[in-house]
């Protein structure tokens, strides 16, 4: 979990760390909640966003949700309620996509549906935890830079290649696509770095 003091600060946090969930005070130091909400937007992600805020007017509501919210609770409130809608909010511990490909969170398993059946698939523990990442960010564009720091613990400030990156997205290809020529999964977004798409 990570928590941020201003709305720069949560900009900062988002870009780095991509949150499945993301809790914002409207009233938040500047940028407020608002243009926090509206700047993750514009950039395309649709990560889970909760508004907190002691405004309960209906034109709140509306901003709020016109700009993308996924929630929204006044204050005060009952942190078990907040909790419940985190809870209800997160990626699913087994994903299914298009009933072809299966991640099993608590096993550590990937398999593919091959004539009616689930055939599990030989992945590194890198080449899991870099399917994993991408997907419970499905449609979010990730940076490479990020993805080496998130998956392979690649410090921000080296000077770093890609190529190790780049070899394990082809070999997660390799494996889960149905045409590794032409995924369908795991794409490239050019000049930012990949994301996984169902």
């Amino acid at each position: 979990m990570a928590t941020a003091n201003d709305g720069h600060e949560a900009l900062y946090k988002w870009e780095s760390e991509h949150p499945d969930v993301i809790i914002l005070d409207i009233e938040m130091p500047e940028p407020n909640g608002l243009s926090v909400c509206r700047e993750i937007r514009d950039k395309g992600d649709h990560v889970p966003i909760i508004f907190l805020t002691v405004r309960d007017s209906i034109s709140d509501l509306e901003i709020g949700f016109v700009l993308g919210a996924s929630d929204y609770m006044t204050k005060p409130f009952d942190i078990r309620e907040l909790l419940a809608r985190v809870k209800a909010r997160l990626p699913p511990p087994i994903q299914i996509f298009d009933d072809y490909l299966r991640i099993d969170s608590p096993r550590r398993m990937v398999s593919i549906r091959i004539d009616n059946s689930w055939n599990p698939v030989d992945l590194t523990p890198r080449e899991y935890d870099l399917l994993l990442h991408l997907s419970n960010n499905t449609g979010r564009p990730i940076g490479k830079t990020s993805l080496l720091e998130a998956v392979f613990e690649i410090p921000e400030d080296r000077d770093i290649e890609t190529k190790t990156l780049e070899k394990h997205i082809w070999s997660l290809r390799q494996k889960i696509e149905i045409d590794p020529k032409s995924p369908r999964y795991l794409l490239n977004v050019r000049g930012v770095g990949y994301k996984f798409e169902a």
